[in-house]
């Protein structure tokens, strides 16, 4: 999470949806009024997580998220946190020797540990509470990461062309994520986990 409270906003960080990107880019203009905590467990804090947490004081924050197509997430996930030194290093090393190759993490990801870990939650789980309801005042969408990041800046008095360089852990993968899924099952088994996600943005494969 990053919380800033000079211009008053909670950025909800959802794995894998430009949060290092962004991240990064608030701590570098704002610096010390930036709250953040990389690589422990408050980075990918849930909202009902940060309310708790923090009450009233963020309130009136603005509180943002991005949302990002389940299929396209997961391929995304799989090739950083089994190929990217960082990751390896601190918590994915188990991920990378128990499965190998995609189609074997996906096919029995939903009776790993995996399924569990705060790095392959839902959106929802980061943005909505228990009974469903939205927790945030605006979520983005990754396919459309342009315009909806301008209204995010907008929003919080900041310039676009102000970004420094390209997005960071950009993979090397082909940007068609469909082609990765070799089969029907595959496509279903990540289904049936964002489910949620599924009825609420509307995703197809």
């Amino acid at each position: 999470m990053i919380i800033n409270h000079k211009r008053k906003f909670v950025f909800v960080c959802v794995p894998k949806t430009s949060s290092t990107t962004l991240s990064k880019h608030f701590i570098r203009i704002d610096g010390l009024s930036v709250d953040s905590s990389w690589l422990k467990t408050k980075w990918h804090w849930p909202m009902k997580n940060i309310r708790a947490h923090y009450g009233d004081s963020i309130e009136q924050y603005y509180k943002f998220a991005y949302h990002r197509n389940p299929w396209d997430r997961m391929i995304s996930s799989w090739i950083e946190f089994t190929e990217e030194r960082g990751h390896l290093m601190t918590w994915s090393q188990d991920l990378k020797d128990g499965f190998k190759t995609f189609e074997e993490f996906i096919l029995n990801f939903r009776d790993s540990k995996w399924s569990e870990d705060i790095h392959f939650h839902p959106t929802c789980w980061y943005t909505h509470d228990e009974k469903g309801d939205k927790m945030v005042d605006f979520i983005a969408r990754y396919d459309n990461w342009q315009e909806d990041t301008n209204t995010i800046f907008n929003k919080l008095d900041l310039k676009m062309e102000d970004m420094e360089g390209k997005r960071w852990r950009q993979t090397d993968r082909d940007k068609d994520y469909k082609k990765y899924y070799t089969n029907d099952k595959m496509i279903d088994e990540v289904a049936q986990h964002f489910r949620s996600d599924i009825a609420m943005f509307g995703d197809q494969f």
